[in-house]
């Protein structure tokens, strides 16, 4: 599970999300697939439920459904957009 990085600012604008990194100075635009991606990301969906949403709006095999999820998401890691969810132990 992933969760969104403290201290982004966060605006959607028509089908597409604007981010912006104040730290950093930098301003990330996404599509509005990758939008879709984000705000799942913000409820704390798993990849796998992110690819079943994709493949159902969308109509694309799970296959490139997941190929697309996991590179938007590597991408969103290396941009440090999102970071992944420390898990503790019970």
């Amino acid at each position: 599970m992933y969760q969104i990085t403290k201290g982004l600012i966060t605006q959607k604008i028509d089908h597409d999300t604007v981010i912006f990194d104040a730290e950093n100075s930098m301003l990330y635009s996404l599509n509005e697939t990758a939008s879709y991606i984000f705000n799942l990301l913000k409820k704390h969906k798993s990849i796998d439920e992110i690819t079943e949403k994709i493949v159902k709006k969308y109509e694309v095999s799970a296959t490139k459904a997941k190929k697309d999820v996991v590179s938007l998401l590597s991408d969103l890691k290396k941009k440090k957009i999102i970071i992944e969810e420390i898990r503790s132990k019970k």
